[in-house]
């Protein structure tokens, strides 16, 4: 017979049973996690809005509309993890089931808890202190949209870092709701923590579209690299090949991508429509005339040439499975998959501004249109540099996603 949630004790008082105090573990986490989640995702919506408020209203203070809710949500993620460290470390220190060695980590001689939660407070701690620097910074020097000022490059180190840490999170919980025996609540195929994992790595590539923009060509003489590829590069083979690992099971990196494609329509519907209701409501005006907020068309179509990425990497997934008649193995011949991601990567972001240019007439920014349309030249010279980073990239990324795919913590 099943063991009772609460047990009675001989003098007739209820106390907490083992299986009670482990579901509430596990009820915790993931109430945590997905908490931590959805203000992450408003910390990013409102980074995508804050780039386009300075670049086209401008920085008369910092408690502008973006910056609340960019920093609020940040803020919030930072007390929900605190709250779940702290509330871990007094579970460890009274030795409730599921709070232990093998699923917690020491840190400072005082706290145990779960990895990924102290990668979160780390990261939400080092954007909310990079905040007033960089506050600092703008009254020095004005507006500055680009990413290579050091409070920005600090800002981006903390956000990476708590999005890598709830990945972390997700990735433990669906690893023990695997081991658990009659645990089978799924959406779609997938369980809770794995959709988690699959929403935020989807987050973090639209995290990285910007870069046609912010990472300019390096001139070499009379040719130039090419460096928004090789952000691509990272951020698309190492969540896919991240979140094949992570979860094993058939077209997930094309699942993927479709959630990224979601994510960026939402935010281009977005940051067009806040801009032209907040602005004039809260008495600001545009820097520049005849140039309003538009719908950025390339941010849209970019993510469907990484379909071409997801299908090389499901496709090799899938060959394995027939193979062995499994996927839980690790993915073998990885380097070379990851070189052939790059090669979309490399060359249809220019074809798409220059059809989007000259056949359909859509709306693309100015610095786009700066940025891209290289020299056949300059493609060349990139070529063997993405080629080496996609296939460095996709080794470290699948033995990544065999971390997640085990880690308990």
């Amino acid at each position: 017979m099943e063991q009772s949630v609460v047990d009675t004790g001989v003098n007739g008082s209820a106390y907490e049973s083992p299986v009670q105090a482990y579901r509430e573990e596990r009820r915790l986490r993931q109430a945590g996690a997905w908490i931590i989640l959805y203000l992450l995702l408003q910390a990013q919506l409102g980074l995508a809005w804050d780039r386009e408020w300075h670049d086209l209203v401008g920085r008369d203070q910092f408690w502008i509309p973006p910056h609340i809710m960019m920093y609020s949500g940040l803020g919030g993620v930072g007390i929900v993890a605190l709250v779940l460290i702290l509330a871990d470390t007094l579970r460890y220190r009274r030795r409730k089931p599921g709070v232990d060695d093998g699923s917690t980590v020491h840190i400072f001689w005082v706290f145990h808890a779960p990895l990924g939660f102290l990668m979160v407070g780390f990261g939400a701690f080092t954007d909310l202190l990079a905040a007033p620097f960089d506050n600092y910074w703008h009254q020095l020097y004005g507006i500055d949209v680009t990413l290579w000022s050091p409070f920005h490059l600090m800002g981006s180190i903390g956000g990476v870092l708590a999005g890598l840490g709830s990945v972390y999170i997700f990735a433990s919980e669906a690893s023990i709701e695997r081991q658990t025996p009659g645990s089978h609540d799924h959406f779609l195929g997938l369980k809770g923590s794995e959709w988690g994992v699959v929403i935020l790595l989807a987050a973090f590539i639209e995290l990285t579209l910007p870069s046609l923009t912010a990472f300019i060509p390096v001139p070499l003489g009379s040719v130039q690299l090419l460096t928004y590829p090789l952000i691509l590069t990272i951020a698309v083979c190492g969540s896919l090949f991240g979140v094949v690992q992570t979860i094993r099971k058939p077209g997930i990196a094309s699942i993927t991508i479709t959630i990224l494609c979601v994510e960026a329509l939402f935010t281009q519907l977005f940051v067009p429509w806040a801009l032209d209701y907040i602005v004039p409501r809260f008495g600001y005006t545009f820097r520049f005339a005849g140039r309003d907020p538009s719908f950025n068309t390339t941010l849209i179509i970019l993510p469907l040439i990484f379909f071409l990425s997801a299908f090389l990497v499901d496709g090799l997934s899938y060959w394995q499975r027939l193979r062995k008649g499994t996927v839980q193995d690790s993915l073998r011949g990885v380097m070379i998959i990851g070189m052939l991601m790059t090669l979309p990567l490399l060359v249809f972001p220019s074809l798409i501004v220059q059809m989007l240019l000259q056949g359909i007439h859509a709306s693309v920014p100015p610095d786009v249109i700066h940025v891209l349309g290289p020299d056949w030249l300059d493609t060349l010279v990139t070529l063997p540099v993405t080629l080496l980073l996609g296939a460095i990239i996709a080794m470290l990324a699948s033995s990544l996603g065999d971390i997640w795919h085990l880690s308990r913590q």
